[in-house]
């Protein structure tokens, strides 16, 4: 089943996405690099019990709008759900990895109406974590990396605290490298979900970490999530991009998350 693509205009972008499949409307909402590739093999695994749409972020890859606007939470939400709405529906299933995770919080906490279900993996929400200064310093450290030295030194940075797997090189790691890391990349680790607007709204949720992902500080957060929403906690089968490295297991326990959420078999 081949992947279709198109394009909405919302608040000043064009935002591309691309679906595959039938069934129930599931957005994958893409994290750091905010292109839609990194989903597609996920997508092909997906596609034949569900209508998979994913998209590049505005200012990524394929999708044009203002560069030189730093990331808005608010806004990326919208755009989410510009997404769903140019899908012809008024809701969706709904899955982000990392700032993807992050992203859909924000999506949950202003827009409840449009989601059927939430899966949130790994969402590196520094700000909860009981070590956050120490977190926050060597976030920093990464984005003064890259104001004096580029993308690929910052990158670097960045691959120090990734857990259980080996990290490409910088030069590979992150298309859309450089435009994370001036525009979004603080805005992103920074945030802090509306955490009793989204327990308030009482939508299906989950937070889910990889299980090689460890102690790393996005499992940490994952694992937080959990508590202060008052949801499951989930682990899933890899690492933070486990749906690169394995989108079989990775879809079975994805599919299977959000078939109890939507049938209420997870509180």
């Amino acid at each position: 089943m081949d992947i279709a693509t198109s394009t909405v205009h919302t608040e000043g972008a064009d935002i591309v996405y691309d679906y595959q499949g039938n069934g129930p409307l599931l957005l994958l909402i893409p994290g750091g690099g905010g292109h839609a590739t990194q989903y597609h093999r996920l997508m092909n695994v997906l596609a034949d019990r569900y209508t998979v749409v994913t998209y590049d972020r505005r200012g990524n890859s394929r999708s044009v709008a203002d560069t030189e606007a730093d990331l808005d939470m608010a806004q990326q939400a919208r755009d989410a759900a510009a997404v769903i709405k140019a899908m012809g529906d008024d809701k969706a299933l709904m899955f982000g990895n990392s700032g993807g995770a992050n992203i859909a919080l924000e999506l949950a906490a202003n827009h409840p109406e449009m989601i059927e279900a939430l899966v949130v993996h790994e969402g590196p929400t520094l700000l909860i974590l009981p070590d956050a200064d120490t977190c926050l310093a060597w976030a920093e450290r990464a984005h003064k990396t890259y104001l004096t030295d580029g993308a690929v030194a910052a990158m670097e940075v960045f691959n120090e605290c990734l857990v259980g797997f080996d990290p490409l090189p910088p030069t590979n790691a992150m298309p859309n490298a450089d435009f994370f890391m001036a525009r979004e990349y603080l805005q992103i680790s920074t945030y802090r979900p509306n955490f009793d607007a989204i327990r308030r709204s009482r939508i299906p949720v989950a937070a889910a970490a990889g299980h090689d992902s460890g102690n790393a500080y996005y499992a940490r957060a994952a694992r937080l999530h959990a508590d202060l929403l008052g949801c499951e906690y989930v682990e899933f089968p890899g690492n933070h991009l486990a749906f690169v490295f394995d989108p079989p297991a990775f879809a079975a326990a994805l599919t299977d998350l959000l078939h109890k959420l939507v049938s209420g078999r997870v509180e």
